[in-house]
């Protein structure tokens, strides 16, 4: 059975961490006026704390949202996202710049992520793990307004790898994601999941 390549666009999630930020901001203020209304130095100390975390969270993901504004919606494509141990696939992504934009660099990677959460009375931790098990590098540079760049990779899920996982307190997770920098910008990154099965590849 042939299997057919799969297209993909960046997402919006920026807009939901502005949206968490702005209510993180504003439920700090009502707590910091009320601290300021009763007197309280450190009820007022810890309140703009958390309202200045708020404005950090915000800030930042309008940040992400100019960088992904500037940089575009490049074309990703897999040629599978459902694969065994071991098989190969290939990634290629086409992009037209929308403006001008300097970028320093160009990364592509395959990416096995682990998450495990651990519960010690009433105490929970989350332990999250990457391993970049193929990395491509691109040389960026400053492109203008309609300049066009067109990549291709030959990427393989390792003959030894875990395949994906999801249940109650662990999580093995496969992604390839494409990351490119803009100086005194957050990165603009795109990231697809890719579900490995629990067999070889014949």
């Amino acid at each position: 059975m042939t299997k057919r390549p799969l297209q993909f666009t960046p997402t919006s999630g920026p807009g939901c961490l502005i949206f968490f930020g702005l209510f993180w901001t504003a439920m700090s203020a009502i707590f910091f006026v009320i601290s300021l209304s009763q007197g309280s130095v450190v009820s007022v100390v810890l309140s703009g704390g958390f309202m200045l975390i708020g404005v950090v969270i915000t800030g930042y993901s309008v940040l992400t949202l100019y960088t992904r504004a500037r940089v575009g919606k490049p074309e990703i494509t897999v040629s599978s996202r459902l694969l065994c141990v071991g098989e190969p696939f290939s990634l290629s992504y086409v992009h037209t710049f929308p403006q001008a934009v300097r970028v320093d660099e160009i990364v592509v990677q395959l990416v096995f992520k682990e998450t495990a959460v651990y519960q010690r009375g009433t105490d929970t931790r989350t332990v999250t793990h990457e391993e970049v098990i193929a990395e491509f590098q691109e040389p960026g540079r400053h492109f203008q307004p309609g300049n066009l760049i067109s990549k291709s990779y030959s990427l393989q899920i390792p003959a030894d790898g875990m395949h994906s996982l999801s249940v109650r307190r662990n999580k093995l997770e496969w992604f390839v994601r494409l990351r490119m920098s803009v100086p005194r910008l957050p990165d603009f990154v795109e990231q697809i999941e890719l579900t490995v099965r629990p067999e070889l590849v014949p």
